[in-house]
């Protein structure tokens, strides 16, 4: 009952996205934490910088951001301690490096009970400031099955969902894709193994991933590669910096940079719905 209110709630608004063909959208996805969503989606987000690319990173994990830490910056706003677990959530504006903006929940990872539909609104309402500035932008979601994050995924223009050689990410994988399908009617998704041993271990990921959904005639999987296992990507994390802006010739940034060019090459989809909500209805084509 909760679900089908938050829906008509969102219905109801009648936020439109922008209708512009040269902004892209992307969700990183994946039902299981520990997969590597920030991850790929910080990295992919510089990547696609570096090809001149203006590009946004929005966090869309608004109980415990990750993309603010992620890149070492300060996304926290009050009195250290203070209980922000009754307080509204605020968007705020950073500029990481390559040039990337990031958009992130101000009042930092602090644990919430809930987060309210007016928190999502107010986070995706702040894109307004940035829409004059943007090509792309990449929102890194929550874990999950949540309303409030599948909305926000499915309202992407396009959905790249990461798993790992987990067995279990595979199958979160599939029941979130199948999710998608069936209540929102999303067809396509893209997909990156993360951490990968070998490149054949990523393609076998990804057929096993096709052979879990065979019988779902409705959903098209497009592979767009996998991401290697590299010790430069635990300096990098360490480091609270983007991997492929600190060691840009390590395999793993090497591969990033080979995603980025992909996903320049793909085109650009057309909205899905009246729940496109990243844009405000005054962004218009060419803005």
């Amino acid at each position: 009952m909760i679900f089908v209110c938050y829906l008509l709630m969102l219905n109801q608004m009648k936020i439109k996205s922008m209708t512009s063909k040269t902004k892209r959208v992307i969700a990183v996805a994946g039902c299981k934490g520990g997969v590597g969503k920030t991850f790929v989606s910080v990295n992919l987000a510089m990547a696609l910088s570096n090809l001149g690319q203006r590009v946004v990173l929005m966090d869309g994990n608004l109980s415990v951001p990750d993309v603010g830490p992620a890149l070492g910056l300060d996304n926290t706003i009050g009195a250290e301690g203070r209980d922000h677990s009754s307080q509204p959530l605020e968007g705020q504006i950073l500029t990481a490096s390559s040039g990337v903006t990031v958009l992130t929940p101000a009042n930092g990872a602090i644990w919430r009970q809930s987060i309210e539909i007016n928190d999502t609104i107010k986070l995706i309402n702040k894109l307004e400031e940035l829409a004059s500035s943007l090509d792309t932008l990449i929102i890194d979601t929550a874990p999950g099955l949540g309303p409030d994050n599948v909305t926000l995924i499915q309202a992407a223009g396009e959905v790249l969902i990461v798993v790992s050689q987990d067995v279990l990410s595979l199958l979160d994988a599939a029941r979130l894709i199948r999710l998608l399908n069936r209540v929102y009617e999303v067809r396509h998704f893209c997909i990156v193994v993360n951490v990968v041993s070998s490149k054949k271990s990523g393609s076998e990921q990804f057929e096993k991933l096709q052979s879990h959904l065979n019988y779902d005639n409705q959903i098209v999987l497009s592979y767009l590669g996998a991401i290697p296992f590299d010790k430069a990507a635990a300096d990098a994390l360490n480091q609270q910096q983007a991997l492929v802006d600190i060691n840009p010739t390590c395999r793993a940034s090497r591969a990033f940079q080979r995603l980025a060019h992909q996903v320049m090459a793909m085109p650009t989809p057309m909205p899905r719905g009246s729940i496109e909500i990243f844009m405000p209805t005054k962004v218009r084509e060419g803005v």
